[in-house]
């Protein structure tokens, strides 16, 4: 299996490391999930999220003209 070496910011890496202790698992394992997780299912995006609201709020629809 081929390796890639990456920078982790400190929190980042001490958060991994204590996750991975927690599970009683490997560092390359959970990264490795973690990995596999974004790149199949990217974070949606704000139009996604927010369509659920669409209509759940009244008022003018064009807020940048000003009324009185």
């Amino acid at each position: 299996m081929p390796s890639l070496t990456i920078k982790l910011p400190v929190k980042l890496n001490r958060q991994l490391r204590m996750t991975a202790h927690k599970r009683k698992e490997n560092l390359s394992a959970l990264a490795r999930r973690a990995l596999e997780r974004e790149l199949v299912a990217p974070a949606p995006d704000f139009a996604t999220l927010a369509k659920p609201y669409l209509g759940m709020f009244s008022g003018p629809r064009d807020l940048s003209a000003r009324e009185g």
